[in-house]
């Protein structure tokens, strides 16, 4: 990682988070509101609006006004994601916030009963990919039209994922759609140089994910991999994820748009 300056969430922050009701979201968001300054505002965005009142619950930063509002982004159109943006903000001013980051952390696995030949199920993947791609694009771009003054003031983190750069046998959905998601952030990064990016590859994590695979994977050495960090505790707690994210992120030494893993050297 190059070096390059920090970044500073101790003032008024605006905060937008995605997936936020349970794992890796519900840590991020919980970890944020510890850092966040005076006068800040979080939003909350998942399908679970009873998780997500938990995941509120959780935040309990006097500092930090937390917002949550259940949405489906794989089915939500731009003008509904502006509108949850916007309403959130009511009352605000853009101006007064000194940094506006959102984290797009929102994801699927994907269907893991069907191989990699034989996928051939076109609706199915155009709706993973709405959920996992192209709605995460265009959140982003709703936030970015509303941030367009303040533009120099704005901090992207996808969570993505090693599989974003290394193929995993039996994840095809999952793989593809996450190296399409991380390689979008790139270019805008490289595009959007006063822009901060970050892909943060959060590592191995102890979610709901993991019973997922074991439970639907076809692929035999898929199923080996996530069994032996099962059975042999390597998997990471998703508050130990969350807290290495941030930190990552506030040093600031990442070069724009990239992938940073939780094992990567600091």
């Amino acid at each position: 990682m190059a070096s390059s300056s920090h970044i500073d969430l101790s003032g008024p922050t605006y905060c937008v988070l995605t997936g936020a009701s349970q794992g890796i979201g519900r840590a991020l968001a919980v970890e944020v509101s510890k850092l966040l300054g005076p006068k800040s505002l979080m939003l909350l965005l998942a399908r679970n609006k009873t998780e997500l009142a938990k995941t509120a619950e959780l935040c309990t930063s006097s500092n930090v006004k937390v917002l949550y509002e259940s949405i489906d982004l794989s089915r939500s159109t731009n003008s509904q994601m502006k509108d949850a943006l916007s309403k959130s903000l009511e009352g605000w001013n853009i101006k007064d916030f000194a940094t506006n980051v959102i984290f797009h952390n929102v994801g699927s696995l994907g269907n893991l009963s069907v191989e990699t030949s034989k996928m051939g199920d076109v609706d199915e993947l155009r709706e993973y990919y709405d959920l996992n791609v192209f709605k995460v694009i265009s959140l982003n771009t709703q936030f970015l039209k509303i941030f367009e003054e303040v533009e120099e003031r704005v901090v992207i983190v996808n969570i993505t994922s090693l599989c974003a750069i290394k193929p995993m046998g039996g994840m095809a959905y999952y793989c593809s759609g996450k190296a399409a998601r991380e390689m979008y952030f790139k270019v805008l990064a490289e595009e959007k140089k006063h822009i901060r990016v970050l892909n943060y590859s959060p590592g191995p994590v102890e979610t709901a994910m993991i019973d997922f695979v074991l439970a639907e994977a076809v692929n035999d050495n898929l199923k080996d991999v996530f069994t032996s960090f099962k059975n042999q505790g390597t998997l990471l707690k998703p508050e130990a994820t969350a807290k290495k994210c941030m930190k990552v992120l506030l040093a600031g030494r990442f070069t724009p748009g990239e992938h940073v893993d939780y094992f990567d050297d600091e």
